[in-house]
């Protein structure tokens, strides 16, 4: 038990350090929490008050002892259920009406209340009584976290992976601490154990690959948050310093060239003007980093995305190389509120790596469209894909898999999520080597009425 207490309560740690402010997060903290104080309670009667025995604690001790491990025990007992039906409402918060959401707590309580203040004894708990309170919240807890549904897939994974972590190790102690107990079989919550490390070993592998009720999501935008400054900062000053030395430059440039052409030395002529192009190819090319990495101003206002990518239909069909056939599927009006200049460049830019990435040819599809909590673009192809590797770094400033292309700077994809970031949007990637690439960018969505259905093929 020694080890469940420690793997419980650093899960609660880790949770409440990443993410303090969700109330879902906060919820399941507490949850396991409450699941490490069973633990404690076990460790307390298990390895304390025996060692106490042998070396010969005060009375006074084993009195405070006893009071802390029934203290403990009915943490877990009482907090449990609890915590878990109100990480379900936070978790999904449509599963219940507004009102119902706001009564749940006191409800929950209130037969808890009665059974601690007027059944007795208080502990050992009275197990016949609990489980009619106790496997019925939990019950409910579960249905209302199964019930969540998501369109997008990276959110459907990372749900997958929430529910396998934490509902079948609820569901299994619901059944041991409450239910075996209420028919006569004593101790069964030892067996917990075993559920509480598998559902730990879930929760491991989702934080570090596929996320964990977004932990994986939010670490991933810390890291890229950080890049970003630092891009921005530093290329600020490099800008800076660049645009004093290529002045410099200029200025004596043109000093040289005057004297070039007073002496007629055509040899000083054509050697300035390699310098001249030398430093203006440079200042172009801090420019064009600096554009991509100074903070944004937004100008919000409200759009039509279907308006939008129709406008962008037109001229992408322009541009299309031989082989390539684009497919636009457009759901509207899908109306958001969005910098219009900043959406076209990111959108552009995730089309413009779409078609980098099928020189030989090959479908690029665009669709947009609603789900209940987002307004959705996806930019697919089907190009040389990408690998686990590749994607993990893809949107860090300065990576990019485009080698052969010695003006690309590995900033576009950067730009893109930190364009989505400031208009309180994601961007979502999937690929696969040989099989495509899928860029998913989508924002919160507007409560207008759905339109139509539009599609568009070039």
């Amino acid at each position: 038990m020694i080890a469940v207490l420690v793997i419980l309560w650093t899960v609660g740690l880790i949770l409440l350090v990443f993410d303090p402010r969700k109330p879902s997060v906060r919820w399941l903290s507490g949850l396991v929490f409450c699941g490490g104080s069973g633990a404690l309670s076990a460790v307390i009667s298990d390895y304390i008050i025996p060692y106490g025995e042998r070396t010969g604690y005060s009375e006074a001790a084993f009195m405070w002892l006893d009071r802390a491990q029934a203290a403990t025990s009915l943490i877990q007992y009482y907090g449990l259920p609890f915590t878990f039906v109100m990480f379900a409402s936070q978790y999904h918060p449509g599963a219940l009406a507004p009102s119902l959401r706001r009564a749940l707590p006191f409800a929950v309580m209130a037969p808890a209340v009665f059974i601690l203040l007027t059944v007795r004894p208080v502990h050992p708990l009275p197990f016949r009584g609990v489980v009619f309170w106790a496997v019925p919240v939990i019950a409910l807890g579960t249905y209302i976290v199964l019930s969540r549904r998501e369109t997008l897939y990276p959110l459907r994974r990372n749900h997958r992976y929430t529910v396998m972590a934490i509902v079948p190790a609820v569901v299994f102690c619901s059944v041991m601490n409450y239910l075996l107990p209420a028919l006569g079989f004593t101790e069964m919550w030892r067996y917990n154990t075993w559920a509480i490390l598998l559902a730990f070993a879930i929760f491991v592998i989702a934080i570090t690959k596929y996320g964990f009720l977004d932990m994986q999501f939010l670490i991933t935008r810390k890291k890229l948050d950080i890049s970003l400054r630092a891009v921005t900062s530093g290329t600020a000053i490099l800008n800076h310093a660049i645009k004093n030395d290529v002045g410099k430059m200029k200025l004596f440039s043109d000093k040289i060239k005057a004297y070039a052409m007073e002496t007629d030395q055509p040899g000083l002529l054509e050697d300035i003007r390699v310098i001249e192009s030398a430093a203006a190819h440079i200042q172009d090319m801090i420019m064009r980093v600096k554009d991509q990495t100074q903070e944004l101003t937004l100008r919000p206002e409200p759009l039509d995305l279907t308006d939008l990518l129709l406008e962008l239909s037109h001229q992408v069909s322009l541009g299309l190389s031989h082989g390539v056939e684009a497919r636009w599927e457009l759901d509207g009006p899908l109306p958001v509120t969005a910098d219009r200049a900043q959406l076209v460049e990111t959108v552009q830019n995730l089309i413009h790596n779409a078609l980098e990435a099928m020189p030989g040819g090959g479908v690029l599809t665009v669709k947009a469209y609603e789900t209940p909590k987002w307004t959705v673009i996806e930019v697919k192809d089907t190009g040389t894909g990408m690998s686990r590797q590749e994607l993990k770094r893809v949107l860090e400033p300065f990576y990019t898999t485009k080698t052969a292309s010695h003006r690309n700077f590995g900033l576009g994809l950067s730009y893109c999520y930190h364009v989505m970031k400031m208009h309180k949007g994601s961007l979502f990637l999937e690929s696969e080597p040989g099989r495509g690439t899928s860029a998913t960018i989508h924002f919160p969505k507007r409560r207008e009425k759905h339109g139509a259905h539009t599609s568009v093929n070039n």
